[in-house]
């Protein structure tokens, strides 16, 4: 919980735009790579090489392309293609390169709706969705899915940071519900099966902790 910019970015946190090419470079490749196993992906191979090679225009004339014709390909077909770029996205720094906007909107995101009433009780889709409602119901259809678990563990206790983000000047939440919050976190982090990062986590939480509740004596004046 420490204290957190204000959002004004300065000469330290701007990025040139030759570190976008340097940091997406290896994803397109590796992605394109890996799309050109299935003839369906082939247009959307040619865009991510397009696009690793700096010729957006060019890339996202194959792009378009590509959604126009998944937007009417069988859902069997739309669901095994989301599933698999979810999946290559998960944890990339260049998430957004590899699912822009227009993709984004017209095939994953209602692709993945679909799956959620097609197979009401899979998780996929929901974790996927993201945010808490979705990721929280993923959990719930299958707690022994780690990824599940993290994220869930990410989307509570950063509501409590961003919460205690003023700290010690002052606090936006309301301190008994965040610390039931981090109390259902640490439920959550018991269940993490890399032990190193389990305690890591808890060593980071139980601090947390320890600041929020400073904070509630001071207020109530103990």
């Amino acid at each position: 919980m420490q204290k957190r910019s204000t959002g004004r970015r300065d000469s330290a946190t701007i990025r040139p735009m030759h570190f976008w090419r340097k940091e997406s470079f290896s994803t397109l490749k590796d992605v394109a790579a890996k799309a050109r196993a299935v003839p369906l992906w082939f247009d959307y191979a040619d865009f991510c090489v397009e696009y690793e090679r700096g010729l957006r225009s060019a890339a996202f004339e194959i792009l378009e392309g590509f959604i126009a014709s998944m937007e009417h390909a069988p859902f069997a077909d739309r669901r095994q293609f989301v599933s698999w770029l979810s999946r290559q996205a998960e944890g990339r720094e260049g998430r957004h390169v590899l699912i822009p906007q227009p993709l984004q909107i017209r095939v994953v995101e209602p692709t993945l709706v679909e799956w959620t009433m097609i197979e009401p009780s899979c998780s996929e889709p929901h974790l996927w969705l993201g945010g808490y409602d979705h990721v929280k119901r993923a959990f719930e259809l299958d707690p022994d899915n780690q990824l599940a678990r993290r994220k869930l563990i990410i989307l509570i206790w950063g509501q409590v940071n961003f919460n205690a983000h003023e700290l010690p000047a002052g606090y936006l939440g309301e301190i008994d519900k965040d610390l039931a919050a981090l109390s259902e976190v640490e439920e959550l982090l018991k269940g993490l099966l890399d032990e190193k990062d389990r305690l890591r986590l808890a060593a980071d939480l139980a601090e947390d902790r320890r600041l929020v509740e400073e904070y509630s004596r001071k207020q109530s004046g103990q």
